[in-house]
């Protein structure tokens, strides 16, 4: 059979799986079904894509596929999503299946093809369309821990095909869930700085009975007139479950519709909106009601004046809060609110000439800086202040701190003289962020993802490898299935290895989270005593390499 036959006949066949769409999908993971995260659960620095299932604290459970499709992307990364399989179905929907272990027969193949060919153990796969079909509740590979995961579960995702925006799994499934949205406090922020919400006061909350909340003050007074609101609450799929995010949220000043969002459609451009969507004041983690400048539109929506409530009076106003599941279980807090002084202007918390506009792309040299922040990187226009002691300290300040960026911004500098002669081997530090530099003649440029503190620094030392076994445990292995190195590097970070037995590279797996380097062998490896060679080089262009004897 021709190719060109063949894809053919595997595009009717997949054209022909239209009529199953509406069908319910399949579980991806065998019962019992336990969602430990949600769609949009607060994550540090994102928002979740889609749902955790639990593997009972095991690996190595069946991952079956939702629906009929075609696999359209493979990724083995030691970070992110680890062993990941991405497939495309007749709905113009994605399914995502995170953290692996091990691929199906299907894939593994081609991953330890492309593997070799790279040279490389992290490698992406994009398969021609059609090449690689799958079938409702067909394996596609066993659960485990790779990547960024934090323990043993499944990460499952559906996508948009087209513009892989995640979207909400739960409203592809039914669920039986009549537990209401919990939530344990509602905040009032004064946002008379407008580019600086402070929270203004808290009101404590319980859920009831009824679907009404108790709240520790219905009649609320304040002395600040322009305000905003925000809470913080959960909500479980099942009673005892993990407490998750609250999919949907209305707030109603008197009779107008003021705010609204609901977990969906959050595209990967705007995970780090998180920062600005949320606030953490004393023991909870706020989600804000009112809206900045810039927003992203597909979950949050633009109703009467942003969510932004100004008080003209002295008046008691009504404030209503409407929490809603996927399933359609509400919750209301229902409190009253005015203002003793009708104030509407407060002196801005930062003064600064240089003015850095949201919506516009924004360039300046200044005190020896080279600033580059593209439009829509901040969702605030804000003032900037500079401070340049690289030349002495090895210092540079850009305040205010606080200031949530929506992407990596550009910042540059004349490399101070006394870093001249290694200015290849520049980072630049702000708090836990390490950042490599890229050189161009005497000046140095950073993609750094916040404002702050930085310190200039010179990174000349080189990773560190070490068997996690000591030598004597070494000489009384019997039997090796597999043996790790420790690989690490506490200035710059890693960023290359290879790993090779007897002087042939193999694809030994990196966990980053763990600074593991694993090499496994099975009924294809070497026989008998095994050389061990492993090259790592950081990210500024350090390297080493150790080799080791195995006796087995």
């Amino acid at each position: 059979m021709t190719r060109q036959l063949f894809i053919v006949l595997a595009l009717l066949l997949f054209l022909s799986l239209n009529s199953q769409i509406g069908k319910p999908w399949a579980w991806p993971i065998d019962s019992p079904i336990v969602l430990t995260a949600n769609y949009g659960e607060l994550r540090p620095n994102h928002f979740h894509a889609g749902l955790d299932f639990a593997t009972g604290g095991q690996i190595n459970k069946p991952v079956y596929a939702a629906a009929e499709g075609y696999v359209s992307r493979i990724k083995v990364s030691s970070v992110g999503y680890g062993k990941c399989i991405y497939v495309t179905h007749p709905n113009n929907k994605v399914t995502v299946y995170a953290h692996l272990q091990s691929f199906g027969l299907k894939t593994d193949v081609l991953v330890k093809r492309e593997q070799e060919a790279q040279q490389n153990y992290e490698v992406e796969i994009l398969p021609s369309p059609f090449s690689v079909l799958v079938r409702k509740g067909e394996i596609l590979g066993m659960s485990g821990n790779t990547g960024g995961s934090t323990g043993p579960h499944l990460h499952f995702e559906i996508r948009d095909e087209k513009s892989e925006t995640p979207l909400n799994p739960l409203l592809f499934y039914r669920i039986a869930d009549n537990s209401k949205p919990s939530v344990q406090a509602l905040a009032i922020f004064s946002l008379a700085d407008t580019t600086r919400p402070q929270v203004h006061k808290l009101l404590y909350t319980s859920n009831t009975t009824n679907d009404s909340l108790s709240i520790s003050e219905t009649s609320v007074t304040v002395n600040e007139s322009i305000l905003g609101l925000g809470f913080s609450g959960y909500d479980k799929v099942f009673p005892g479950g993990s407490p998750n995010n609250i999919f949907s949220v209305k707030v109603w000043y008197d009779d107008f519709l003021i705010y609204s969002h609901t977990l969906n459609n959050i595209d990967f451009s705007e995970m780090r909106y998180i920062n600005e969507f949320t606030q953490n004041y004393q023991k909870y983690q706020l989600q804000k009601c009112f809206l900045p400048t810039l927003f992203p539109e597909k979950f949050q929506h633009k109703e009467f004046n942003k969510g932004r409530i100004v008080l003209r009076d002295n008046d008691y106003h009504r404030i209503r809060f409407q929490f809603t599941d996927e399933s359609g279980n509400s919750t209301f807090a229902r409190f009253y609110l005015r203002t003793s002084e009708v104030t509407y202007y407060k002196e801005p918390s930062v003064k600064s000439s240089e003015l850095l506009k949201c919506n516009k792309d924004y360039f300046v040299k200044k005190d020896g800086i080279y600033l580059y922040v593209p439009a829509g990187s901040v969702y605030y226009s804000t003032p900037l202040i500079f401070e340049n002691t690289l030349e002495g300290s090895g210092k540079l300040i850009i305040l205010p701190s606080d200031v949530n960026l929506r992407n990596p911004v550009m910042v540059g500098f004349a490399i101070p003289s006394k870093h001249k002669s290694h200015k290849q081997k520049l980072v630049l530090k702000c708090g836990n962020s390490v950042y490599a530099p890229i050189v161009k003649n005497d000046s140095v440029y950073f993609a750094v993802k916040s404002f702050g503190w930085f310190q200039l620094a010179s990174d000349s030392t080189r990773p560190v490898i070490r068997p996690v076994l000591s030598p004597r445990k070494i000489k009384k292995l019997k039997q090796i299935t597999s043996f790790s190195f420790q690989i690490l590097d506490q200035a710059s970070g890693i960023g290359r290895y290879k790993s090779f037995v007897n002087n042939t590279w193999v694809p030994a797996e990196y966990d980053a989270k763990s600074d593991l380097l694993t090499f496994y062998f099975d009924d294809d490896s070497p026989k008998g005593p095994k050389q061990l060679r492993v090259e790592v080089e950081d990210k500024v262009g350090n390297t080493s390499v150790l080799e080791l004897q195995l006796p087995h």
